[in-house]
């Protein structure tokens, strides 16, 4: 699937890297994306690493989603 002129897949090479990425919260998970995938899953680790503050999840007051930051630009 092309989005943004980006291909989005699943990375697996003996473990998926997406959700290795969410699991330490180095990534969102794209909720419009998830369709072709196991949406729950991703959803749930994107969550554990929130609640644990991991990556992007420790930044005080939180960062603003990429999807957000577009939406934002494409506005003005």
């Amino acid at each position: 699937m092309r989005i943004y002129g980006r291909t989005v897949a699943e990375v697996i090479s003996g473990i998926n890297i997406n959700l290795v990425l969410l699991e330490d919260g180095q990534a969102f998970a794209y909720r419009r994306d998830l369709g072709s995938c196991d949406a729950r899953e991703y959803r749930d680790a994107e969550y554990r690493a929130s609640r644990h503050r991991y990556g992007v999840w420790q930044v005080p007051g939180g960062i603003i989603r990429p999807w957000d930051f577009r939406r934002s630009r494409s506005a003005r």
